[in-house]
C-alpha cells in the first residue's frame, strides 16, 4: 500500500470519518510533541530516548477493558523488543487524570512511560482529531514516519508483526 494510501487509512482509523484527497501525517518528534508531559508510575519521559527507535504510542482508559486486556502484550513487546530499538508511550484519557493512573501504572507497573491525558487531547486537540475509540495506537519507524495505526481491538499477532517489521 502507498504512503498516501496508509496515511488515509490512519486518518479514517483514528477520526472514524471519510477523508478524500493526500493526507499528510505529522512526523514522530511533532506528534511526541503535542504530548502531555505529565507523567506516572515512575518511568520517565524522554523524548530524546525516541530518537532513531521504533515507537509505539497507545491511547488507554483505566475503565477501558480491551485497553487492560493489550497491557500483557505491551510488556511482552516492551521485554522482547526494547534492546532491538524498540520504545513505547502510553496517553492515559481518564477523565480523573492522575488520580486514577498513578495507583492503575504502580498496580500494573507498567515499563513504559504512562503520561496523563488532557482536557486537550481529550477534546480532540492530536495531530490526528479527536480518538473516538480506544484502545488507539500509532506506530512510527525509526525515521519518525507513521506506518500503522489501529483503534479498538488489534490481534497481538498482528500487531507484534508490525513492530517487528519496523525493526528490520
Amino acid at each position: 500500500m502507498s504512503r498516501a494510501g496508509r496515511a488515509l487509512l490512519v486518518v479514517a482509523a483514528l477520526e472514524g470519518c471519510a477523508h478524500s484527497g493526500q493526507a499528510t501525517f505529522p512526523h514522530r518528534d511533532v506528534f511526541v510533541g503535542t504530548l502531555p508531559q505529565d507523567v506516572v508510575g515512575g518511568v520517565r519521559f524522554d523524548r530524546a530516548a525516541l530518537q532513531g527507535n521504533v515507537v509505539l504510542v497507545t491511547f488507554i482508559a483505566t475503565w477501558c477493558f480491551p485497553c487492560l486486556t493489550d497491557l500483557a502484550t505491551l510488556a511482552r513487546l516492551e521485554r522482547e523488543l526494547a534492546p532491538q530499538g524498540f520504545k513505547q508511550v502510553v496517553v492515559g484519557l481518564d477523565l480523573e487524570g492522575r488520580r486514577v493512573l498513578e495507583p492503575f501504572a504502580d498496580e500494573y507497573r507498567l515499563p513504559y512511560p504512562v503520561l496523563v491525558g488532557d482536557d486537550r487531547l481529550r477534546s480532540g486537540q492530536t495531530p490526528f482529531g479527536q480518538i473516538r475509540e480506544l484502545p488507539a495506537r500509532v506506530l512510527f519507524d525509526r525515521s519518525g514516519q507513521v506506518i500503522a495505526a489501529y483503534s479498538g481491538v488489534v490481534l497481538p499477532a498482528e500487531l507484534e508483526r508490525k513492530v517487528r517489521e519496523a525493526l528490520r
